[in-house]
């Protein structure tokens, strides 16, 4: 977009292009992850992105520009289907027991090496062989996931509450979306949990947004350094994936909820005010540990509190938080960062985080650790497996990050 239009706006409405879906078409998604079966939602998801993806192939001039918006949009929008069938069908899989936080600690092992791999392979390919087979990769990893999924042998009974059965469509719709909500507050320790992680993602986009003017105008390092960063990150995620199974065996939501969050507060605050690389380049990697442990936590808590009937709604509509959150955040970082500074902003924000901690306290107490349920919701059986698919915990593919 930069190349093309040459414009730091049209490059940064890219950037936003893929928050809109989240915030518009989230919670609809919801409905219809739980109203069809998971599997082939998330197929059909990944066989649309590939075609949205591909649109950017036709981009050549700056008059078509347009394009790359209508695929951005398309491509994240087809993904608001794809992530809450997915989050649903890992526990229809290994139920909501012990295998459950190894799916979920799994789930963040697969991100760490993507955050680790996936931004410099893009970067060197984008320098290496241009703009299209970077695209024509892109295109083809969906249809390669599209395989996969295929591969998963779940084939569930329909998830449609029998009481909307019969109903005008729109008033059937609207039934399912409130049963969804209704869920969501009268669940104990939901509506808490929401709180608390829209407060951190607010932090979190905030310190996301200040990143690149931090390493020029304080650090004054090049450009080069943030992807050093961002693999440092990466290491953090990879070892964040084991601790964050140990710890769910051990601790309750609630207590890894508060320590996962202060210990990112207080390395948040240590990074940003120490301005030197070598030692940002240590915290970032301290990052990862309690980043993995806090988001493995919550989507363990959320599909051991949610029938599976109404998961998929539950978890569109924690997306939603967490992306208008993430905006919020956003536009409220590069805001303040020019009107008090870059170094009082990212002291803000990680305030905020800290403040997630603190809200972690209305979390109502537990007796049992994380990763053992004592009132969770019974599982579906997971059905038919192929005699080669004995581990149903590495089908899963992430999609959360922190930072």
């Amino acid at each position: 977009m930069l190349r093309l239009t040459g414009s730091t706006l049209a490059t940064g409405v890219a950037l936003a292009a893929g928050t809109v879906p989240a915030l518009l078409i989230g919670p609809v998604a919801g409905v219809f992850a739980d109203r069809w079966d998971r599997r082939r939602t998330m197929v059909i998801s990944d066989l649309l992105r590939a075609g949205a993806v591909a649109l950017m192939l036709l981009v050549h001039r700056p008059d078509q520009v347009w394009l790359v918006y209508v695929a951005l949009v398309a491509e994240a929008g087809f993904g608001q289907f794809f992530a809450p069938a997915r989050k649903a069908l890992i526990p229809a899989l290994v139920g909501r027991g012990a295998q459950l936080d190894a799916a979920n600690s799994f789930a963040a092992l697969v991100s760490g090496t993507v955050q680790l791999v996936g931004g410099p392979i893009g970067g060197a390919l984008y320098a290496a062989v241009g703009f299209a087979p970077v695209v024509a990769i892109d295109a083809a990893g969906y249809l390669a996931s599209a395989i996969l999924i295929t591969r998963v042998g779940h084939h569930p009974a329909s998830t449609t509450e029998p009481r909307l059965a019969g109903t005008p469509p729109l008033r059937r719709f609207a039934g399912e979306l409130r049963a969804g909500v209704a869920h969501v507050r009268s669940t104990p320790g939901l509506p808490a949990l929401f709180t608390v992680a829209a407060v951190f993602f607010v932090g979190n986009a905030a310190l996301t947004a200040l990143l690149v003017p931090y390493i020029g105008t304080v650090l004054h390092a090049a450009a080069g350094t943030l992807g050093v960063l961002f693999a440092a990150l990466g290491v953090g995620y990879l070892a964040g994936a084991p601790l964050s199974r140990c710890v769910a065996a051990r601790f309750t939501t609630r207590t890894i909820a508060i320590g996962s969050l202060a210990a990112l507060g207080a390395v948040f605050a240590a990074t940003f005010n120490i301005h030197d690389i070598s030692w940002d380049l240590a915290l970032f990697t301290l990052i990862g540990p309690p980043g993995v442990c806090f988001l493995v936590t919550v989507d363990t808590f959320l599909a051991r509190s949610t029938p599976d009937h109404l998961l998929g709604r539950v978890s569109s509509a924690y997306g939603m938080v967490g992306a208008a959150a993430t905006l919020i955040g956003m536009l409220a970082g590069a805001a303040l960062g020019q009107q008090i500074g870059i170094g009082t902003t990212m002291n803000l924000a990680a305030t905020a985080v800290a403040a997630s901690a603190a809200a972690a306290f209305l979390i109502p107490r537990g007796n049992s650790p994380a990763g053992i349920s004592t009132n969770a919701p019974a599982p579906e059986p997971a059905t038919s497996h192929t005699g080669t698919d004995s581990h149903p915990e590495h089908r899963d593919s992430p999609d959360n990050s922190a930072l």
